[in-house]
Order: structure tokens, then sequence, then C-alpha cells
């Protein structure tokens, strides 16, 4: 905690010039962050910003990790409202509370999982183990990993995973007694069709498809829980 005047003025200037990145963020989208129109905001200069942050990188950076811890507490609360014995209706709260959250958020969601802000570079390394993405998928693979222990994933055969994309989920199983590359393979599998289908409906590119959203969420929602179980129909 900051014990004198000046380490808590750097505090507080420092969540309102995230604050305001934010407002300028969802009402004109990714684009509108900039140094510029927060200083104009705040009505200071722009060069009195790089006291609190070097670059805008650095502040986007700042921003999509608050946006992404804010997304995981979410996330995690639905997850622990669910008993732990029941691992597939958590990763099913988990998800309905990642679609919730992105639908709510639109503009927050484009910034932490949409195209880059013109101006901002990546804020992290390829595969870089505290990536913020990474850390919300933590939150799926760790259920994966307690369907694995229980019996209840089906996993797909080892031989060609082993072969070929092995080296690929070592950051994944490194360390981690309790996962196999066939189980990390199985996450990303579900994963990325999972989060395909909220991204498509979050960035409007669902309508021309279906008109109840919902609906056709909670029925992929459901061939996901029977596709885990090894269920062919699904």
């Amino acid at each position: 905690m900051p014990t004198t005047w000046r380490e808590r003025r750097r505090v507080e200037a420092v969540a309102e010039i995230k604050e305001v990145a934010r407002r300028l963020l969802v009402s004109g989208g990714p684009p509108a962050v900039s140094l510029r129109a927060i200083s104009r905001e705040m009505g200071m200069t722009t060069s009195a910003l790089y006291r609190y942050y070097a670059s805008l990188d650095a502040l986007v950076a700042a921003l999509r990790g608050e946006l992404f811890e804010e997304l995981g507490r979410v996330t995690y609360a639905a997850r622990d409202a669910v008993p732990e014995d029941d691992p597939v209706s958590r990763v099913l709260a988990m998800a309905r509370a990642f679609r919730r959250w992105g639908l709510e958020h639109r503009q927050e969601f484009g910034l932490m999982l949409g195209p880059p802000v013109p101006g901002a570079g990546p804020d992290q390394e390829p595969g870089a183990p505290d990536d913020p993405v990474a850390c919300i998928g933590a939150a799926f693979l760790g259920e994966f990993a307690e369907l694995r222990r229980r019996g209840m994933l089906v996993i797909p055969a080892e031989d060609p995973i082993e072969g070929h994309l092995a080296p690929s989920l070592d950051l994944y199983v490194a360390g981690r007694a309790d996962l196999e590359a066939p189980v990390v393979f199985a996450f990303l599998s579900a994963w990325t069709r999972l989060y395909g289908i909220i991204a498509m409906e979050i960035f409007g590119h669902m309508a021309w498809a279906v008109t109840d959203a919902d609906a056709f969420f909670e029925a992929e929602l459901a061939q996901f829980a029977r596709r885990l179980a090894g269920d062919a129909a699904g």
C-alpha cells in the first residue's frame, strides 16, 4: 500500500488514466484509445502521461491486464458456485460467464482478444507463461485435468500428439504432474471451438445464421458436454 502523499497520488493518477482509457474504449472502440485523447480528457499534457506510462503500448498492456483480471474473477466465481465434484458443470458455468461478460463488454473484449490497437504493439512474447489469455484458459484447463483424473474425459490417441504436437504443448505440461499432452490437446480443441462461437457472436458475425443466439449457444454447450464424455452422437 502507498504510504506517502506522492505515492498515493501516483496510484490515483494511474487508476484515473486507466479509467479514462476504458471510457474512451467503450465509447469509441480500441482505435479511440490514444495518449492524446486521454490527456485531453484529463486536462493534462501528453508529455505528462509519460510520467506514468512509457508508451501507449505500456498503457494498453496495463488496461488489458486489468480487464483480464476482471474477466478472470467473473469466470472463477462462476466455477466456484458449482460443487467441485461436478467438473463438467463447472466448465459449462465458466463458459456461460465468459460469454455473458463478453456480450456485456464488447469493446473491452475487442481490446483483449481482437486486433491490436493502432500504435500499440503486443505486450507479451508468444508463449509467455504469464500471458493473460493463457491465465484465463488455465481455469478451464484445470477442470479438464480434474475430468481426466476422474476418468470422465475421453482423450485422443497419444501417438500422433506425442509425435507432432508434444513440443508445442511443453509450456502447459512442464512441471505439472496432473497434465499430459493428450489432455491439453483435448482442452485446446474444445476451447478453440467454444471461443470461436463466442467471438463470432460478440463481433457480430452470428446474426446472419441464427436468430436466437442463446438457444444456439446452449445447444453447443450440450454437445460440448457430450463430447467430453466421448458421445459420438455429440
